[in-house]
């Protein structure tokens, strides 16, 4: 009878054990938008890793032994795609794709690219307010929810909260580029291009090509274009090289501000794109005054 008692007891202690132990899913992210995404919707119930950090160049990174080690492990992987990340990803069946999410007809075109499969996309899809409360971060929910039912009511309920914020922030957005419809701004790398776009607000990118170096003829097509023209605003990213936007801002007698769209010091996607808002409406202020 002991014996038995003592038996059951172990096997209640065993059912009570492996009841409390709970499922941790592992998310490896590409790009630094992303894991701040999956962050805020998944609230803690997922460990989630970020492959290419904020100060680099996505479009240029390969993948060190510990994001290969990253990438194996994990039970999902966030990509953007449209060429940005596909080339170290083959092989991998377990990706979601957020670029392809998006229609082919809503996507444009960039003056060069580095990956075969998607030539001439421009792949900077989560810089738009329309892409990310369309189809980034439901896509984002949906995929976390199928591979994580068991924590879908606070996917949900977190996706929720940040659509909600994007909008509000979009609104923002809205009055403050609304009346800039034909202006211009110079961009290092056109990572903006689509924020810009919306707004009817013509993109003179300094850049001819990932890794190349503008020439002397296109950075004076672009200086005799800004002085032709409504200029917005210069910018350039954290991650590139400053050369031309330092030359093409002497010659323009304006000055030029960092806009990052990566996230480096960002604690949350909403925060990134305030900390752009922030930066151009300083632009903007500052070209009202000229």
């Amino acid at each position: 009878m002991k014996k038995r008692v003592l038996f059951a007891i172990f096997l209640s202690t065993l059912t009570i054990a492996v009841s409390t132990v709970t499922f941790s899913l592992s998310i490896a992210t590409t790009i630094n938008p992303y894991y701040l995404i999956v962050k805020d919707i998944t609230g803690g119930k997922a460990t989630v890793s970020l492959v290419v950090k904020p100060g680099a160049d996505p479009h240029s990174y390969s993948p060190t032994v510990s994001d290969v080690k990253a990438l194996s492990k994990a039970d999902l992987i966030i990509a953007n795609g449209l060429g940005l990340d596909n080339a170290y990803l083959k092989g991998y069946t377990n990706v979601l794709y957020l670029g392809d999410k998006i229609p082919d007809a809503m996507l444009e075109a960039e003056i060069s690219h580095d990956d075969d499969d998607s030539e001439g996309v421009n792949p900077h899809v989560w810089l738009s307010f329309d892409f990310l409360t369309q189809y980034i971060v439901p896509s984002i929910r949906d995929e976390l929810i199928r591979v994580d039912s068991v924590n879908a009511q606070i996917y949900r309920a977190n996706a929720t909260a940040l659509l909600k914020s994007l909008s509000a922030l979009s609104k923002k957005f809205d009055s403050l580029l609304a009346g800039y419809e034909n202006s211009v701004v110079v961009l290092d790398h056109p990572s903006y291009f689509y924020l810009f776009k919306k707004y009817g607000i013509v993109i003179l990118s300094v850049e001819e090509g990932h890794d190349k170096q503008p020439t002397i003829s296109h950075i004076k097509d672009i200086i005799t274009h800004s002085k032709k023209s409504k200029l917005l605003g210069i910018f350039v990213g954290p991650q590139f090289n400053r050369s031309a936007i330092d030359t093409i801002s002497k010659e323009l007698k304006r000055k030029y501000y960092v806009l990052d769209p990566l996230g480096v010091d960002s604690q949350s996607i909403t925060d990134l794109l305030n900390k752009a808002y922030s930066v151009i409406k300083e632009a903007a202020n500052g070209a009202s005054e000229k």
